[in-house]
């Protein structure tokens, strides 16, 4: 019961976060994975997250050079 309360509470997140980095809803059946899977799903999304934060401050600290 407290692993599909803690699945569930995975999901809603993750749906949350995807929204909130694309401003859009997919539907991905997220519910189909393991939790496993979903928290390395997370994961991945919060290091594009820092990726994309490290780049642009990279690119306001010096806008003249190129990728």
């Amino acid at each position: 019961m407290a692993g599909e309360h803690d699945k569930r509470r995975l999901v809603d997140g993750l749906r949350a976060e995807i929204q909130r980095a694309t401003g859009r809803r997919y539907r991905i059946d997220l519910e189909a994975l393991d939790q496993e899977s979903l928290r390395e799903l997370r994961r991945l999304l919060r290091d594009l997250e820092d990726e994309r934060r490290r780049a642009v401050q990279q690119a306001r600290m010096t806008p003249w050079r190129l990728p």
